[in-house]
């Protein structure tokens, strides 16, 4: 074992396919050891290699790629999958990650931003890009607003502070990251997540990025 993460490419474009294999190819730590252009093919590279990634198209020839994850567990537990689509909405991304999907992205993400999605989510690490969280958060502010007018008092509702946590711990960050990127404390950081986990009723942080996205939607 070279100790690399072990990449297959699953997409019907074969561009985007070689697009990738090039860019990512001066990646030390990183490996591409297969690609597959449809559903079958996928399936077929997944159970022969066991790969540690699969980048996996969600609207892939054959089969839907969220309606393709279960099969891809039975072939390889340990494959972890990686969702790529072109036009993204919050129903599809809360749609892939309850269906088992490890992380989001839209493919017009940055090679460095793909990378960094590919590392967090080998580490056990939910990724959703940063632009699409942040695309959710501004429709759940206004969905706040409106319930609150409904029902004439306010909900538990994450400050814009808890938000920004919330959002920056989708990309893998630890706590001494996140005080980094907000310029506060680690102190800080945990009392914010004791916060939003107390707010959304949960215990971990993937529990709590899945329910942040469910609360979001209609």
């Amino acid at each position: 074992m070279d100790g690399k993460i072990k990449v297959v490419i699953a997409d019907n474009h074969a561009l985007f396919r070689e697009m990738l294999r090039l860019t990512m190819r001066p990646e030390g730590s990183i490996k591409i050891v297969g690609e597959a252009a449809n559903w079958q093919q996928t399936i077929d590279v997944i159970s022969d290699l066991k790969p540690d990634i699969v980048l996996l198209d969600s609207t892939m020839p054959e089969m839907d790629g969220i309606e393709a994850l279960p099969a891809i567990r039975e072939k390889s537990l340990k494959t972890k999958a990686l969702m790529m689509k072109a036009n993204n909405n919050e129903a599809s991304i809360f749609k892939a990650l309850k269906g088992g999907a490890k992380g989001y992205l839209s493919k017009d993400v940055s090679i460095s931003d793909l990378i960094k999605a590919i590392k967090a989510v080998h580490t056990g690490e939910l990724w959703v890009e940063r632009k699409l969280m942040a695309r959710f958060f501004d429709r759940e502010a206004i969905a706040d607003s409106k319930e609150e007018g409904r029902a004439g008092r306010p909900k538990k509702v994450l400050t814009p502070r808890e938000k920004e946590v919330l959002c920056i711990l989708t990309t893998g960050c630890t706590n001494k990251e996140i005080a980094q990127a907000l310029f506060i404390s680690e102190k800080t950081v945990k009392s914010h997540l004791n916060s939003i986990f107390k707010k959304l009723n949960v215990t971990r942080r993937l529990q709590a990025i899945l329910e942040a996205i469910k609360q979001g939607l209609s």
